[in-house]
């Protein structure tokens, strides 16, 4: 099984980008991002959590 390299679509249509940094995306579909960008991206992924209500309260405490 192949990967597709890291690509966008635009306008133009598919182009194949590169980062540019240490950020990379995994084999298995998963993003790590570089020291310089972590933090930023951790707060962008959580925000857009929260706006998507992707989240379920669990209350473990029992009665």
């Amino acid at each position: 099984m192949t990967k597709n390299a890291y690509s966008k679509l635009t306008v133009e249509g598919d182009v194949q980008t590169k980062w540019i940094c240490g950020c990379f995306e995994t084999v298995d579909g998963f993003f790590k991002f570089c020291q310089e960008h972590n933090d930023a991206m951790k707060k962008t992924i959580e925000a857009q959590i929260d706006e998507m209500d992707m989240t379920l309260v669990v209350d473990e405490k029992k009665p």
